[in-house]
């Protein structure tokens, strides 16, 4: 029989009746509790931006002489300067009826200051057989000669239409004899195609190569006896999509040197003048891979680091070459190849917003630096160039 709860025992269970929850109390199950939000830790403050640095002025290079050498070599006794020298659109001041319109020529009048300046580049260079790019006409560079250039004992001079729509050619001034000469305008350049033997060649371009843009220049020279062939050249000029119309030229040019070889292997042949490639470019490659020489291989200094001395062109490239047969190769005198320093404009000036040269520095002849080689003619023919009625200046 059980004992009944004493008066503790029935406080201690009404007390625990009042103390439990009522969901209990009623049979329902108790819900979650709500869970308590995390507690935001203060946010660190946001850094300060550093003020963005100011970009430092591009430095200007100032106008001067970047390439080639300051002071063309002193030339050997007997030694024969054969070079060439792009003048960049030399025009007179005589209107020639030809020319019209957008191309007329008497709105591209070579301003005296630069006639000088080229005048100037040319006495330093005392080249005695020197091939001319962009010159206007016969007419032009016989006033140019006669003008500026009579103490130079130029006595031979010549330039020839060479097919080009803007009226530029290639011209010649020489203290020797020029016995021929010939254009080459009306060569068909389709059949060149054949000739692209092996890789890198430019792919075939139907709207190009038809014809030359501007034909070579050949001249035959009677140095005392001893004969040289030039063929003065001007590629076409522009970018990669005309690699093709520049490589079709340069293969025709070593086509017609083929020939002047096949009748006289000892022949001296030089090709030479403004190609608008690079070396690592095939219209100049195709030269080398033919068996013609480059004068470059008889630079004067072949350590490293010495590109600014035979870059020829103010956009920092070299594009102006001299090749030569095995025959005139023979002649070259060790270190006889040379790029000749020119005037350069500051970097900071644009050339496409300067059409009329109105900004160009004082002394600013050209945007090429002419490029010369010296030969020892053999086999007993007599060397001595006829000299200058005056020493150049």
């Amino acid at each position: 029989m059980q004992k009944p709860m004493n008066t503790f025992g029935i406080l201690s269970l009404a007390f625990a009746l009042s103390a439990a929850p009522l969901s209990w109390q009623d049979g329902v199950p108790a819900a979650p509790a709500a869970p308590k939000a995390p507690v935001k830790e203060p946010k660190a403050p946001a850094k300060e931006k550093a003020p963005a640095k100011e970009k430092a002025p591009k430095t200007v290079r100032p106008a001067g002489v970047w390439y080639g050498v300051e002071k063309a070599p002193d030339k050997k006794d007997g030694a024969i300067r054969i070079a060439a020298y792009n003048v960049e659109n030399f025009f007179d001041a005589v209107d020639d009826p030809a020319l019209q319109g957008e191309y007329d020529d008497i709105k591209m009048t070579t301003k005296p200051s630069r006639v000088q300046a080229i005048a100037d580049e040319i006495k330093r260079l005392d080249a005695d057989i020197l091939c001319l790019e962009e010159m206007e006409s016969l007419e032009a560079l016989t006033w140019f000669r006669d003008t500026y250039l009579k103490d130079m004992g130029y006595k031979y001079v010549y330039s020839e239409d060479v097919g080009y729509y803007r009226g530029v050619e290639q011209a010649c001034l020489s203290r020797f004899p020029i016995k021929a000469h010939t254009t080459f305008v009306t060569e068909d350049l389709t059949d060149m195609d054949a000739m692209r033997d092996g890789e890198g060649w430019a792919g075939k371009k139907p709207d190009q190569a038809k014809k030359f843009q501007r034909s070579p220049l050949k001249l035959e020279i009677d140095v005392n006896g001893w004969p040289v062939t030039i063929y003065s050249v001007h590629f076409k000029a522009g970018g990669k999509e005309f690699d093709y119309q520049r490589e079709s030229e340069a293969l025709q040019t070593i086509e017609f040197v083929k020939k002047d070889l096949e009748a006289n292997p000892a022949a001296n042949v030089a090709v030479m003048g403004d190609f608008n490639a690079t070396p690592s470019m095939k219209a100049p490659k195709a030269f080398g891979e033919s068996g013609m020489k480059g004068a470059y291989d008889f630079r004067a200094n072949k350590d490293s680091g010495t590109k600014d001395l035979y870059t020829t062109h103010d956009s920092g490239r070299a594009i102006d070459y001299i090749f030569m047969s095995k025959g005139l190769a023979d002649d070259v005198l060790p270190g006889g190849f040379f790029v000749m320093g020119t005037m350069h404009p500051p970097s900071d000036y644009d050339w496409k917003t300067d059409p009329e040269k109105e900004k160009v520095p004082a002394g600013y002849a050209s945007d090429h630096c002419p490029v010369a080689v010296d030969v020892m003619p053999k086999d007993g023919a007599p060397k001595a160039a006829p000299a200058p009625a005056a020493k150049p200046g």
